[in-house]
């Protein structure tokens, strides 16, 4: 018995544009499960089968790697015949780090004879349902583009993230934009009206680098891995390949400021008027005085700071999740700014919300040291305040917990700044306290 696998198609004038996958790595339902068009599974008839009408997605997390042979699943299966369908799981992909999910799939089987060759074959077809929300994003998406450039590609665009969609793990939204992007871009520079071509390899990067020339550098980036995800879902199968490693490398953490620098830098926002001088000091004392992230510095306020009996400034534990006292060289600074803020934000009060995008990164943008010092950045200020710690020969546990990290390993980035012990401080600590 040969096979020969098939798989849903988009076609433009009876040409094929793509394929979206070949139902590997689909596994029967579980007993009982309610399949999510209500369709039957059915032995069907000597004519072809009916095509799904596609399930509803689900939320329901399953482990990654199912099949057909599942064994925690019915199958119901009259043997060879015309033909038979089987709910099922289609697995789709999580970011990295994450388990994958999958969605409620059906699988219709068809099986031929072919008088020629005396051969039977049996054909796959799966099918996946998109919800009612997601369906009325994708066919009343319209960009902000104009009507000629938008016409000519907007069904194939919604056909290619439709198909995309049960896959991958982005937004519809994210997946029409960028898809869009490409599409338009891709007619306008003279390349064919295909799916297949606009996700090709070579295509991806040519817009990625002439395309997207007025999009900051990570939107690119974000722009380029949605384009290979939807990819890797689409036009794989039909060129026969398979989907690429995933090659990541751990994000490196920025160098810290050195002593020299940090002082300087201390003394020029000391000297910027009004309120760029608070906010100044604000971001380098939660950065260098606290080791906060940059994206826990927007939310604090006045009031988020304690002073004890003793001046040291701790910061609200329940807000943080963890316990973090301010460095003794910014403890009043810290206390300062608490006091003057009193319920409002430390950093840049001004503002009506919690937390917008680029908040902490824009003000360096617009306050930037005069020649000669560098730029001040969040992420600099954090490096300085844990390479500090660690210099002072402070337990990489307590570092790593009022860094906010799970465990001291994510400190291995900062160990190379951090200077051998002196001597006879060496000498001390493996002496230990005397009774």
């Amino acid at each position: 018995m040969r096979t020969a696998h098939s798989v849903p198609r988009v076609q433009r004038d009876g040409e094929e544009i793509f394929q979206a996958g070949n139902g590997d790595n689909v596994r029967p339902a579980s007993a009982g499960e309610q399949v999510g068009d209500g369709l039957p599974v059915d032995s069907g008839s000597g004519g072809d089968l009916p095509q799904a009408s596609l399930l509803s997605l689900q939320g329901e997390c399953e482990l990654a790697g199912d099949g057909l042979d599942d064994s925690g699943g019915d199958v119901v299966d009259v043997g060879v015949g015309p033909g038979f369908r089987i709910a099922g799981k289609v697995s789709r992909r999580g970011f990295a780090g994450q388990t994958s999910d999958h969605v409620d799939a059906l699988l219709s089987v068809k099986i031929a004879f072919d008088v020629f060759t005396g051969c039977l074959s049996s054909r796959f077809c799966w099918s996946v349902t998109l919800s009612s929300e997601v369906s009325s994003k994708i066919r009343d998406y319209r960009p902000r583009l104009p009507h000629r450039q938008w016409a000519p590609v907007a069904e194939l665009v919604r056909a290619t993230v439709a198909a995309t969609v049960p896959a991958t793990c982005y937004a519809t939204e994210h997946l029409l934009h960028v898809v869009g992007r490409i599409a338009v871009w891709a007619d306008r520079t003279g390349l064919p009206r295909d799916p297949g071509t606009w996700l090709r390899n070579e295509t991806i990067d040519a817009f990625i680098l002439s395309g997207c020339v007025a999009a900051k550098d990570s939107t690119v980036l974000t722009y380029r891995t949605w384009l290979r995800r939807a990819r890797e879902a689409l036009v794989w199968v039909q060129r026969g390949e398979a989907p690429p490693a995933r090659l990541s490398s751990p994000r490196m953490p920025q160098p810290p400021y050195g002593v020299g620098e940090l002082a300087r830098l201390r003394n020029w926002a000391n000297h910027l008027p009004d309120q760029a001088r608070l906010d100044g000091l604000a971001l380098m004392a939660l950065g260098a005085g606290c080791g906060l992230m940059p994206g826990e510095v927007p939310p604090m306020r006045g009031s988020h700071v304690r002073v004890t009996s003793g001046g040291v400034a701790v910061l609200e534990e329940k807000l943080l999740g963890r316990l973090v006292a301010c460095h003794s060289d910014w403890e009043d600074t810290l206390a300062e700014l608490a006091e003057s803020a009193g319920t409002g934000f430390l950093f840049r009060p001004g503002r009506k919300v919690a937390a917008a995008k680029n908040l902490v990164s824009s003000w360096p943008a617009r306050h930037r040291p005069h020649t000669g010092l560098p730029p001040l950045a969040a992420r600099r200020l954090r490096s300085t305040w844990i390479v500090g710690r660690l210099s002072e020969g402070i337990s990489p546990e307590a570092v790593a917990s009022a860094a906010g990290m799970a465990s001291p390993a994510g400190l291995t980035g900062y160990h190379h700044w951090v200077p051998p012990l002196p001597r006879a401080e060496v000498i001390r600590l493996l002496r230990g306290r005397r009774s």
